[in-house]
């Protein structure tokens, strides 16, 4: 089952997951979202696949669909959505493997989960990732900077356990701190990212409106580096409203 779910969502460009069971997904909600389970996202649920894409192969992919050009809302998001339905169907269905979807973009109708917000970051830290970065992101220690939460995929089965992940921003002199001309890049001890401060910069200059100098001076994993249109994308997706 793992080869056939995570082998098919990679082979979309999905290529990040890690699993946890129902103890582990449960406690890693606890803290802020009690009452949600994973058998409150399907009954039964024994595992849950947590997925991600890196580098540049899903938003490639993104960029060749029709729905990246037909001017409806949150094209990115539709397809994402698209990809990850299919892909857990055509995996799991041969199997008889039940399974629920979540995502972290807001909800549509006629999705198969509840109402509670999944809380994707603290999955993450369940598995070793470090709860926050200078950037405000967790860094992967093998995508650095250049991957994001996209999917959770419930399951009927039990997923073999991940081993735990790295800390990606350890031992790193933090280049970052340095490069961010709106000074809103922090260590972490000295309180970490500042929203605000970021925001007000991309609002009224370059290049901070579309890109981030200081997400480029990340030394973990430049090889999986976003391209210049992708990182504007997702930059111009999170601009701050006025």
């Amino acid at each position: 089952m793992w080869d056939a779910l995570a082998g098919g969502l990679a082979a979309r460009g999905l290529d990040v997951a890690f699993a946890l069971d129902a103890v582990a997904f449960d406690a890693a909600c606890a803290p802020v979202a009690p009452a949600l389970t994973l058998s409150s996202i399907l009954p039964g649920a024994r595992g849950a696949l947590v997925v991600g894409s890196s580098g540049r192969a899903f938003f490639d992919a993104f960029s060749r669909s029709a729905g990246a050009r037909d001017g409806a809302p949150d094209p990115f998001d539709r397809y994402t959505r698209v990809v990850v339905v299919e892909a857990a169907r055509a995996a799991l269905a041969p199997l008889g493997v039940a399974h629920a979807l979540r995502f972290p973009f807001m909800r549509a109708a006629g999705d198969d989960a509840g109402d509670a917000p999944v809380p994707f970051q603290r999955l993450g830290r369940a598995v070793g990732l470090a709860a926050t970065s200078p950037l405000g992101l967790q860094i992967h220690p093998a995508h650095g900077a250049w991957w994001a939460y996209r999917a959770l995929v419930v399951v009927d089965a039990e997923l073999p356990p991940t081993p735990r992940l790295a800390d990606g921003c350890a031992g790193c002199p933090a280049p970052c701190v340095d490069a961010c001309p709106a000074g809103a890049v922090r260590l972490v001890a000295d309180g970490g990212f500042d929203i605000p401060a970021c925001h007000a910069r991309r609002r009224t200059a370059e290049p901070c409106h579309l890109s981030c100098a200081a997400r480029l001076a990340c030394i973990r994993a430049p090889e999986r580096r976003y391209s210049d249109e992708q990182l504007a994308f997702h930059m111009r997706a999170s601009m701050p409203r006025r």
